[in-house]
């Protein structure tokens, strides 16, 4: 009789405990879909945001949705430009390049707005490395149409040098500004990715990707992992980024960078090293203060002596806003004369 009323008292226990934890969970779940219910009826669709560069807003069209891309029309070799990738990415990464190539040449200037970021469409759908390659090639073949120069940022460089190597006649030369897939050992945690898939399914990535895309931690992110001199961070770069991470299905991309999804496979020796097209490499002279490293590079290098040249410059993985005529520079005597 007492084992039996202990194993009574033990399950009613029990069935308290379990009730009162699902009740906490319910609660939460539903104050966490009330608050993005909120924070959704307060984002802009992507297609409404201001443009960041000074050129024609145009869109194509991808099977998954719309892609925007801004064009300043001219004469002779094209340059497209290319952004990174990361929670608060666009063309206005790029904005201090595609200024002066506006200034000092006529040539067709192109800025791309990568899928899920800037103006292009941002929905639920399955981001990674492919979709990326396929708009590109797509953007190169259909709408610019001529062999372009390529300048890309970032991870923006992997999807580049791919569609070089895949889509010759397409590039002409390339320049990849801190290249992502040259640190020594890349990160793709499992776990990580199971973590973000199941914060993702409940919404709790989505809330938390908006206070970590408040403007002060964008600029503690520019200060601590971007810039070498964290006061050349400016207003203008901090309130852009804001702006972009503040829009309709804004996380949706960032989530596949963070896990990991989007980079290639051993890109640095199955990409970088077999370049054919005219290439310059620029990183930071000192990277310690950034999140990148480029331990790879002097082994790529040496493996494709002929096709690859490599410049330092001063600054961090933005050398265009940090130090800007030393980038310029480079990219001048890189791309110029332009038959």
């Amino acid at each position: 009789m007492l084992m039996t009323d202990a194993s009574s008292s033990s399950d009613s226990l029990l069935r308290r405990t379990l009730f009162g934890t699902g009740v906490a969970l319910a609660g939460s779940y539903v104050g966490l879909q009330a608050a993005l219910r909120w924070q959704r009826s307060r984002l802009p669709a992507p297609s409404t945001l201001p443009k960041v560069v000074d050129a024609d807003p145009r869109t194509f069209e991808l099977s998954e949705g719309r892609v925007n891309y801004y064009v300043r029309p001219g004469r002779g070799t094209p340059v497209v430009l290319l952004h990174s990738f990361n929670a608060a990415a666009s063309p206005h990464e790029i904005q201090p390049i595609f200024d002066h190539l506006a200034v000092t040449t006529e040539r067709p200037l192109y800025a791309l707005d990568w899928f899920g970021f800037g103006r292009s469409a941002r929905p639920d759908v399955r981001y990674d490395a492919a979709l990326y390659e396929r708009q590109l090639y797509r953007f190169l073949e259909t709408t610019v149409e001529t062999p372009a120069d390529v300048v890309a940022l970032s991870l923006g460089c992997e999807y580049a040098g791919r569609v070089a190597l895949q889509a010759a006649p397409l590039v002409r030369r390339l320049v990849l500004v801190a290249p992502t897939g040259l640190t020594a050992d890349r990160d793709r945690s499992l776990a990580l990715r199971l973590a973000l898939d199941a914060a993702g399914h409940v919404g709790l990535f989505e809330l938390l990707f908006y206070r970590l895309t408040r403007r002060a931690s964008l600029r503690r992110f520019y200060r601590r992992q971007v810039f070498v001199d964290p006061d050349t961070v400016s207003n203008d770069l901090v309130d852009a980024a804001y702006t972009t991470s503040h829009a309709q299905g804004a996380h949706y991309a960032p989530r596949r960078f963070v896990d990991g999804s989007l980079f290639l496979d051993a890109v640095a020796e199955t990409v970088y090293a077999r370049l054919y097209r005219p290439t310059l490499l620029l990183t930071p002279a000192d990277p310690a203060r950034t999140v990148q490293r480029f331990d790879r590079l002097p082994q790529v290098l040496d493996a494709n002596e002929r096709d690859l040249r490599h410049a330092l410059l001063p600054g961090g993985l933005l050398p265009h806003w940090e130090a800007p005529e030393p980038c310029f520079e480079a990219l001048d005597d890189f791309l110029t004369p332009d038959p």
